[in-house]
């Protein structure tokens, strides 16, 4: 199972995102994307509930839903999510793994920020060292990993 991006979207807006592995040359638009996903999520449970992820051909987005306060004392949505490698082992770890892991993420986030202004992104930077901790072993090639043990 192979983690392309994990990150946090706060009311639409990525807030935080960490790239492992890219599915193309491309360099994509981080707000479009987050829009796109956030707004897509947003069709699929007015016509169903709940939504856990979305599965293509070749990858597989996968959500977990919170409420965060914003600066102004309003409850808002924010969703952490996982794009990974379509696998045909998903169901078997989804509950198991990689759930409570996006939910601890998400309880993380919102227990450091909460309350805090979304437009000033540079202050989430550091939160991208939670997430490679969560996730950044297991997303590493082989070459990757061995070059971190070398340094």
């Amino acid at each position: 199972m192979l983690i392309r991006e994990a990150g946090i979207i706060f009311n639409g807006i990525p807030v935080v995102f960490v790239s492992y592995h890219r599915a193309s040359k491309e360099n994509t638009d981080l707000i479009c994307s987050s829009g796109f996903m956030t707004g897509i999520l947003t069709f699929a449970e007015c016509l169903m509930q709940p939504i856990e992820y979305f599965e293509s051909s070749k990858y597989t987005i996968i959500f977990k839903k919170g409420i965060m306060q914003d600066f102004y004392g309003k409850n808002r949505e924010i969703l952490s999510f996982l794009v990974m490698d379509k696998d045909d082992r998903l169901e078997k770890y989804l509950d198991r793994t990689i759930k409570p892991i996006l939910d601890k993420l998400l309880k993380r986030f919102i227990s450091e920020y909460n309350g805090c202004k979304v437009n000033e992104v540079a202050k989430f930077e550091p939160f991208k060292k939670t997430i490679d901790k969560v996730f950044g072993t297991d997303t590493q090639t082989l070459e990757e990993k061995v070059s971190s043990l070398l340094q």
